[in-house]
C-alpha cells in the first residue's frame, strides 16, 4: 500500500501504523524557500508552505490564518520603515530575529472598548484564504495544519504579561468577560478554519517558559481553562482535530490539557525539561505527541552523529506504537544549518520506518 504524507499523519493521530512516522516542522528561514522553490515566503502565504514541504519531504505543513496574532503582512499594510498594527491594535516591530512574526511593543489598554471590539469582530473569508490556498495546493498529499491562537497566547501578547496578571487582582471580572470574547472570536476563525478542510488546528497558545509556567498553575485552571475547555469542545463537535502547541515547561497542566480532548500535544520542549517519556507512558494511546527533538543545541550541532541520537531517542520512546509526529522542540528556526534540516527530515523517515 501506498500512503501519503495526510495518511501517515491521520494513521498517528488514531495511534496507527503505516509505512513510516509522518516528519513535520514549522519551516522559520528564508533562506530555505528561496533555495528550493526560488520564493523567500517573507509574507507567509499558503501555496509556497505547501510547495517547500512537498519539495524537502515532510507530511504536514502548519499555515497561519491570515490575521494570526503578530504575523507580518505584507509590507503595503505596514505603518512605517519597520512597524505594523493589526485590527485589535496590536503594534508590532519587524526585526532581522523576529520572521514570521513581528515583536509586539506597545500594550492594549485593558478595557471596556477593548472588550466591545473583541466582541464585535467578524470573521471573513479573508481570515481563513491563505489555509484554504494550502489545502488546494496539498491535493490530499501532505497535511494542512491550520494556525489559529486561543486567548491566553493572544491576550498575554495584546496587554502585556504584567499587565494580564494585575487584570487577575485589579479587575477579574473584565479578564474573565476578556478571555471568553477572545476565546470566542478564535473559536470561530477555528471553525471556519476547518471548513477549509484543513487536516487539524494547530492552536498556539504558549503556557510555558524554561522552568515552569507563566502564571500558575491555579490561575490558568481559574481564568483561562474553563474557556479554553469549551473551545476545544466545540471545534471537537464540529469534526475537528486539535493540535494544542505550547513553547515552555507545561509539565504542571498537561493533564489539564489532554483531559479537554485535544488530539496532539507539540511541541514538548525537551530544552526546557518537557519529559516525553513521561508523558508517553501517562496518555499512550490518549494524545499523540509532536516534537521533543533539540532544536537549541541538537539541530544546531555540526555532528550529524548527535542529531541522529537525539531522534533516535524519541522515536523509541514515543513511536513505537504509531502515536508519533517526529519534529523538533521548537521549529526549523534560524541558527539551524539548513543541511540540518534536510538531515533531520530524511534520517527521521530512516529512523521512523516501521520495520
Amino acid at each position: 500500500m501506498t500512503f501519503t504524507g495526510k495518511d501517515r499523519v491521520l494513521m498517528a493521530f488514531n495511534h496507527q501504523k503505516g509505512d513510516r512516522l509522518p516528519v513535520f516542522d514549522v519551516v522559520n528561514q528564508p533562506d530555505i524557500y528561496v533555495n528550493h522553490i526560488g520564493v523567500d515566503n517573507y509574507y507567509p502565504k499558503g501555496v509556497p508552505t505547501v510547495q517547500l514541504a512537498k519539495k524537502i519531504g515532510m507530511d504536514a505543513v502548519m499555515v497561519h490564518c491570515t490575521h494570526y496574532t503578530c504575523l507580518i503582512p505584507p509590507k503595503d499594510q505596514w505603518d512605517g520603515p519597520d512597524t505594523f498594527t493589526d485590527k485589535f491594535g496590536i503594534a508590532s516591530k519587524v526585526t532581522p530575529a523576529s520572521w514570521p512574526l513581528g515583536m509586539t511593543y506597545n500594550s492594549i489598554t485593558a478595557d471596556e472598548n477593548f472588550l466591545h471590539l473583541l466582541q464585535n469582530t467578524q470573521v471573513t473569508d479573508e481570515d481563513v484564504a491563505e489555509v484554504a490556498a494550502a489545502v488546494a495546493e496539498a491535493d490530499d498529499e501532505i497535511a494542512v495544519f491550520g494556525g489559529v491562537r486561543s486567548a491566553f497566547s493572544f491576550l498575554f501578547i495584546a496587554l502585556g504579561i504584567e499587565n494580564l496578571a494585575m487584570l487577575m487582582y485589579d479587575d477579574p471580572d473584565l479578564l474573565v468577560a476578556l478571555i471568553e470574547a477572545a476565546d470566542d472570536y478564535w473559536t470561530k476563525v477555528g471553525l471556519k478554519l476547518l471548513e477549509t478542510g484543513c487536516t487539524a488546528l494547530y492552536v498556539a497558545n504558549d503556557l510555558g517558559m524554561n522552568e515552569r509556567t507563566l502564571i500558575s498553575p491555579q490561575q490558568l485552571r481559574e481564568f483561562f481553562f474553563p474557556s479554553m475547555s469549551k473551545q476545544i469542545a466545540t471545534w471537537k463537535e464540529a469534526g475537528g482535530k486539535v493540535i494544542f502547541h505550547s513553547c515552555g515547561n507545561i509539565d504542571a497542566v498537561v493533564d489539564d490539557i489532554v483531559a479537554m480532548g485535544i488530539d496532539a500535544l507539540n511541541n514538548l520542549q525537551e530544552h526546557a525539561g518537557m519529559d516525553i517519556a513521561k508523558i508517553k507512558s501517562l496518555y499512550q494511546g490518549k494524545v499523540t505527541l509532536i516534537g521533543n527533538v533539540d532544536a537549541t543545541n541538537v539541530l544546531t550541532s555540526p555532528d550529524k552523529t548527535v542529531i541522529d541520537g537525539a531522534l533516535k531517542k524519541v522515536i523509541d520512546i514515543a513511536g513505537y506504537d504509531g502515536g508519533l509526529i517526529v519534529a523538533t522542540d521548537h521549529s526549523f528556526h534560524k541558527g539551524i544549518p539548513e543541511e540540518n534540516v534536510l538531515y533531520f527530515i530524511d534520517k527521521a523517515k530512516e529512523l521512523g520506518t516501521f520495520k
